[in-house]
């Protein structure tokens, strides 16, 4: 589903479409300080990393607004605001992959968790970036095979509880976790970040959308659509093709809409000559038991994209085997390894690969697999092996 939502938004956004978020003031500056409120109003930029948010709160520091005075407002409006549950797909709401869409979504929402085995104090330290103030570590280490470790945490009265025998041979392990909704994980993160710099805030830290009186102090705009091409692809974040999903559907002054979506797709489809029978997207990522798709219809799509202009974007998106991405530790002795641009797909029950292998002979093919049933799916490298079967058999 992924290639179908990265395709159609380098037809209908363009290379160069960039996504905007605005930083506004409603009050009086005076002295380096803000007597008034200061609004944050996302524009669905799925690549706002923590540097790029450290770089914009800069920005505001630097501007002469070291003391706010009144409230931090966070507009989310542009995008739909259903409650989203994280657990509703697998019951795993901490895993990054189920995140859900935010129009000031920061570092995708995600904590990285670095678990550092302590032999002097016999514990383990937990390191997280961002900072989070709600982990509480009761991890003790053990003298075990590391079989298995204590990497799900428990949840206690909103408090992230790491519980349990940590085994000494496990070494240092990292994780990445959705811990907070994109509300809390803003505040977090600006009060952090904000204190870090000199700044002071003497208000709350709120959702609301920005009233017309309020008066723009600067915006910053994300790389090319490109970027988010890789994290989608290459990278294969749900999130991220949620918001380019989603950012199709946008019109000045309204919210975006998933039905809208999905209709600008299947017009998008109809109009490149796609055969559309059998398909329906949902949400744009792939996570979802509903979403259809044909083989077909992703090896016409491919087909099309590889005479299209912007070709080089769209392939360079995709993985490549045993380098970098979601295959960069698969295919390592393959004769396939760095020849091929691959983008894979897994839910419980369901596997796929697509994407281009690149012959010694000089050719490419566009290939796509889809397999469904416990049995094919098992085992990761039965794909793997049809891959290499079909580039040895050239």
């Amino acid at each position: 589903m992924k290639l179908v939502t990265t395709k159609a938004a380098l037809d209908l956004l363009g290379l160069g479409f960039r996504w905007k978020t605005d930083v506004l003031i409603d009050g009086a500056r005076q002295s380096k300080s803000l007597t008034g409120d200061l609004y944050f109003r996302g524009g669905g930029d799925p690549t706002l990393d923590l540097m790029r948010f450290k770089l914009l709160l800069k920005h505001i520091y630097d501007l002469g607004i070291h003391a706010i005075n009144g409230n931090v407002y966070v507009d989310r409006s542009i995008f739909p605001s259903d409650t989203y549950d994280p657990g509703q797909f697998d019951d795993e709401p901490l895993r990054p992959y189920n995140v859900g869409p935010d129009a000031l979504l920061v570092n995708a929402n995600v904590f990285d968790v670095r678990f550092i085995p302590n032999q002097e104090t016999q514990t383990v330290d937990l390191i997280s970036s961002p900072e989070n103030f709600n982990i509480i570590n009761e991890l003790k280490l053990a003298d075990q095979p590391c079989a298995k470790w204590p990497k799900k945490p428990s949840v206690i009265q909103g408090q992230i509880v790491f519980q349990g025998s940590y085994p000494a041979s496990c070494g240092i392990k990292q994780r990445q976790y959705n811990f907070l909704s994109p509300s809390v994980y803003f505040e977090n993160v600006f009060l952090m970040e904000w204190a870090a710099l000199g700044g002071t805030l003497d208000g709350q830290i709120l959702d609301k959308k920005t009233p017309e009186s309020a008066q723009e102090l600067l915006s910053i705009e994300s790389e090319p659509l490109a970027s988010a091409l890789r994290l989608t692809n290459k990278w294969s974040s749900n999130v991220a093709a949620r918001h380019i999903f989603l950012t199709l559907s946008l019109q000045p002054n309204k919210t975006a809409d998933i039905t809208a979506s999905r209709l600008n797709i299947n017009d998008w489809a109809r109009q490149r000559g796609f055969n559309t029978k059998g398909f329906f997207i949902d949400n744009g990522s792939g996570l979802s038991r509903d979403g259809r798709i044909p083989v077909s219809l992703i090896s016409a799509i491919l087909n099309a994209a590889w005479v299209d202009a912007s070709m080089p974007e769209f392939v360079s998106s995709f993985s490549i085997p045993g380098v970098d991405g979601t295959l960069e530790n698969r295919f390592t002795h393959s004769p396939a390894n760095a020849r091929a641009h691959l983008k894979t797909g897994y839910l419980e029950g369901v596997r796929s690969i697509a994407g281009y292998l690149h012959l010694s002979n000089g050719h490419t093919l566009s290939i796509v697999f889809i397999m469904n049933g416990d049995a094919l799916t098992k085992n990761p490298e039965t794909l793997e092996h049809i891959v290499e079967s079909l580039y040895e058999t050239q």
